[in-house]
């Protein structure tokens, strides 16, 4: 198992180091924290690769959109990823599709003006409350 990790992770690496998105650069950071062997083997595989499994989502997504936008969430997208790599038949990718990717950013949740600052000390050892943080 650990081999072919280190095989798929070489070969993603090979990949990572030519130009490329920042969607794949996630989908890539994905695959590397993923220890299931039908999948490694999957990255292995001479036809597919990160750009490809990006491609393939893309085309996905297309089939959902709505108006000239479509939102999925990560989990359906590293499903398709999943299914993109362990396939035995490369997936249909419509080539035709453009589509910008772009994460969506977590809003800054803003600072309440009028609640206390939490409780700083420096006593070792003392235990905190984790509702003195809110």
């Amino acid at each position: 198992m650990e081999e072919i990790k280190q095989l798929a992770l070489t070969k993603m690496l090979k990949e990572m180091n030519e130009k490329h998105s920042s969607a794949e650069d996630v989908i890539h950071n994905w695959l590397c924290d993923q220890d299931d062997e039908k999948l490694l083997e999957g990255v292995l595989k001479k036809e597919r690769s990160v750009k490809g499994a990006m491609e393939y989502c893309v085309s996905q997504a297309y089939k959902q959109k709505s108006g000239n936008t479509a939102m999925v969430d990560n989990q359906t997208v590293f499903s398709w990823v999943n299914a993109y790599f362990i396939s035995d038949k490369a997936p249909e990718i419509n080539k035709t599709v453009s589509a910008k990717v772009t994460p969506v950013k977590k809003s800054p949740k803003k600072k309440n003006e009028n609640k206390p600052e939490p409780k700083k000390s420096n006593v070792e050892g003392e235990q905190l409350s984790l509702l003195d943080m809110l």
